[in-house]
């Protein structure tokens, strides 16, 4: 969404696009962060038995509950937003989604000089700091077309299609924070020095297609081996990252300027300045990547540990069965692969960058090329700095740890445990997954389903979900009591979806 800030025109037909692409680029950017079933978040539909083709999202070693089940989902959509530094006070979140608020954003003012963007958000939603030394943001969007899984003896085969974008940044200064959402002339950074941190900063959108197998290596009296591979062809439409190397410092004048001392760092971009749907969502870079996982099942000890069905014989179908478990454990590596961008690319590198710049907050405020533009006027070429200016480069997926332990506690009672752990590759361009530890109350019939998460967001913020499912309908967010207005808004997701299982014929 970064790809077109400022390059649209200030009047006519454009004018309301604009002010809203600058809405948008502070609420993703700057506060809080997304969600879940593209497989950063383990909670909800994902970890159920019943997940379906949506299982493979987290695992590919996981398949159909049924034995010769064949899953479709038509669709799905997940979304959120999430961080650690800011909030805003306790207020229901749909409410948020007024004609009023929209306008305080689009409306002209009636007198006086006009706010900017960041002034206008800080003002509407009356936001919250509690920023700490390393500060985080996380924002997602899935949207998953149609996709199918299929069981065939020992055999499973899937496909997914989707749309995904992520954002991430971590170790988040405390003053860059306050910067990006007050400006230059915030009181609280005047004639203050500080580190970049190391920050990392990244947004990743492109379009995914994947194939699944996987098959089941052993299965004995006591449990069942299974071993699974995704092989996914990515499509890179747009990418943004930015990262402090080491040794980078600001210091606040007092009068708009940012005096850089020791600048090591890099960004890189593949957009466009074009408005054009099509050309928005043109291709900029092509790529590919892999999950890899297994799944153990420990088997009841008692007999019979398979249980048969005849769901749907009445109209010509065949006996389906499940096997029951005592526990099962899945562990896998999700999304190792990468994007190569060549198209429409800008991949820029900074060493000993020192120097001033005066108003960098309003150039960041206008869009990425505006950016760009200001810190190649300001710091390259002066003095000792060392600049490189490419046209490509390589943008590594968001390659993350993951398990999941579920325990069947009785009848159709479950608790299960799952976890994220992000593995970025040492010394390249790489997407950061949030590191999650979720544990997860379900329970679980095939025509219906409910749960509730509780999900630790990098090892320090606790979030508390529900989710439901009744027949092929599915929806849920991690943030409940966020969602009714109960508890400090650091972050928000929603997740719904149509998933059918043709091994029944009521579609659950």
């Amino acid at each position: 969404m970064q790809r077109n800030f400022g390059l649209l025109k200030n009047d006519g037909t454009f004018t309301y696009l604009v002010k809203m692409k600058k809405l948008i680029i502070v609420l993703t950017i700057l506060v809080l962060g997304l969600n879940k079933s593209f497989g950063q978040f383990q909670t909800g539909m994902p970890t159920s038995n019943l997940a379906g083709v949506m299982g493979i999202t987290v695992n590919p070693a996981n398949t159909n509950y049924l034995n010769n089940g064949t899953d479709f989902m038509l669709f799905s959509m997940s979304g959120g937003i999430m961080n650690n530094g800011f909030y805003l006070n306790p207020k229901p979140i749909p409410s948020f989604l007024s004609p009023d608020l929209i306008s305080s954003f689009t409306s002209k003012p009636a007198s006086g000089e006009k706010e900017k963007i960041n002034e206008t958000f800080d003002r509407v939603f009356n936001i919250q700091r509690s920023l700490k030394n390393r500060n985080y943001i996380f924002a997602d969007l899935t949207i998953y077309g149609p996709s199918l899984l299929i069981n065939f003896k020992k055999h499973s085969y899937g496909f997914t299609s989707a749309l995904k974008t992520a954002s991430s940044t971590v170790n988040l200064a405390p003053e860059m924070a306050i910067f990006m959402l007050k400006g230059s002339n915030a009181i609280e950074l005047q004639e203050k020095s500080f580190d970049w941190n190391r920050v990392v900063s990244g947004t990743l959108v492109y379009t995914d297609i994947a194939f699944n197998y996987s098959y089941e290596i052993a299965n004995t009296y006591k449990s069942k081996h299974r071993f699974g591979l995704s092989a996914h062809y990515l499509n890179g439409i747009n990418a943004i990252d930015i990262a402090d190397m080491g040794g980078t410092r600001w210091t606040f004048t007092g009068d708009s300027t940012i005096a850089l001392t020791g600048g090591n760092f890099r960004y890189n971009y593949a957009a466009t300045k074009s408005g054009k749907i099509n050309e928005l969502m043109g291709s900029r870079g092509r790529g590919f990547a892999f999950d890899i996982g297994y799944t153990y099942v420990r088997k009841k000890k008692s007999l019979p540990t398979v249980i048969t069905l005849c769901p749907n014989i009445r109209y010509g179908g065949s006996v389906r069965s499940y096997q029951e478990y005592k526990w099962k454990l899945g562990m896998s590596i999700m999304d190792i692969g990468k994007i190569d961008f060549n198209n429409q690319t800008v991949a820029t590198n900074y060493v000993n960058a020192t120097g001033n710049s005066k108003n960098l907050d309003l150039e960041f405020y206008k869009g990425l090329f505006a950016l760009d533009r200001r810190l190649e006027f300001d710091f390259s070429g002066i003095g000792n700095v060392e600049y490189e200016r490419t046209k490509e480069y390589t943008h590594y997926t968001a390659t993350r740890f993951q398990f999941q332990f579920d325990y069947n506690y009785k009848n159709n009672l479950f608790f299960n445990i799952s976890g994220s752990q992000r593995l970025p590759v040492p010394g390249t361009i790489s997407m950061m997954a949030p590191n999650i530890l979720s544990l997860t109350t379900r329970y679980e019939k095939l025509k219906y389903e409910f749960g509730a998460p509780i999900s630790l967001i990098e090892y320090q913020y606790p979030i508390m979900g529900f989710y439901f499912r009744y027949g092929p309908f599915y929806l849920g967010t991690n943030h409940l009591l966020e969602m009714v207005g109960v508890r400090n808004i650091r972050g928000a997701d929603i997740f719904f979806g149509l998933k059918f299982n043709f091994s029944n014929f009521k579609g659950v």
